[in-house]
């Protein structure tokens, strides 16, 4: 086995693990308003939306798990299954083991073959235009998997503490105003699950990014995680929560509403977390956890949970007065 392959398998083992969840409430001072005399019909609410060129049955991004191991190819072929089934949108995970294994891409390839109707989302490291990786392979991994957009995911924290970590961000942004420019489909800028910083937010939707995924720090910690993975229990005390928080973050992006898409994300655990999210600003929400363990059952288990989180989205919204999303 490689060593990417055996990082893949250590991330979703270690993601698994309660320890490597932050543990703060996201929203926890957001209040929806109930309403005793809604004045609709639960049957008239309307969950859907449109991503992209697309009609979504609810708002939710099913965010990006993993990819290039046969374990992998299970988690995704049943998230895949799903999505299309109830017409949602899901991330693959980062693809850059498919560039340098090519028997890691079946797994990826699988998405799309499972879900020819869903809006489906590549993944690759913004750090790999400094290591190396051309405009052409971040062409590849959005055809490998037939995407609509690419998620352009920003981790210096979890890079630094990542045994194997790039952590040579100098003269980056650059390189990615190039990519937007060049790279033929919507690019999602996201964090990993430490949020995006104001300054960062501005810098990027100057250079043309279509949204943010601001990823903030209230779900699972890649710095954990990553500092399990070197054996050091000092790093993962010291930047397990590490970040800007979700709420905050959101409320940056929010502030050039007019000119991106927004996606909040980071400790998304339920839809009336993703209605919260909604009442700040918020077009979309992601989240990739509670997803995975129905993911490592079956696409049945994956189908059942997205048609509960749609029914608590409907259910939140009827109860708060709202008829539309």
């Amino acid at each position: 086995m490689s060593e990417i392959e055996n990082r893949k398998i250590q991330h979703i083992n270690l993601a698994k693990d309660p320890q490597s969840q932050i543990g703060k409430e996201p929203f926890e001072n957001v209040k929806l308003d109930y309403k005793a005399l809604p004045e609709l019909d639960l049957s008239s609410v309307d969950t859907s939306t449109n991503l992209l060129t697309q009609k979504i049955t609810q708002p939710l991004i099913i965010a990006s798990m993993t990819g290039g191991t046969s374990h992998a190819g299970k988690i995704n072929t049943n998230l895949a299954i799903g999505v299309e089934e109830t017409g949602i949108a899901m991330g693959v995970g980062s693809q850059r083991i498919a560039l340098e294994l090519e028997d890691a891409r079946n797994s990826f390839k699988l998405v799309r073959k499972h879900a020819p109707n869903a809006v489906i989302f590549a993944n690759m490291g913004a750090i790999q235009l400094n290591y190396g990786k051309s405009i052409d392979d971040y062409k590849a991994v959005v055809e490998m998997v037939e995407a609509n957009a690419l998620y352009l995911h920003l981790n210096p924290l979890q890079e630094a503490i990542q045994p194997e970590g790039d952590t040579n961000f100098q003269g980056l942004l650059d390189k990615i105003e190039n990519l937007v420019k060049e790279i033929g489909v919507p690019v999602f800028v996201k964090e990993v699950g430490h949020g995006i910083d104001k300054e960062s937010i501005s810098k990027l939707v100057e250079i043309g990014i279509f949204a943010i995924d601001v990823a903030g720090a209230n779900g699972t910690s890649w710095a954990w995680i990553e500092a399990q993975r070197r054996n050091s229990p000092n790093l993962s005390e010291w930047f397990k929560s590490f970040g800007i928080s979700t709420e905050e973050s959101l409320a940056y992006a929010c502030e050039y509403k007019d000119k991106i898409k927004i996606v909040a994300s980071g400790g998304i655990r339920s839809p009336v977390h993703g209605l919260k999210a909604r009442v700040l600003g918020a077009d979309y929400y992601s989240a990739a956890l509670p997803f995975l363990e129905p993911a490592l059952d079956s696409p049945e288990t994956v189908i059942n949970t997205i048609k509960e989180w749609e029914k608590g989205l409907k259910t939140a919204m009827f109860a708060t007065g709202r008829k539309s999303w």
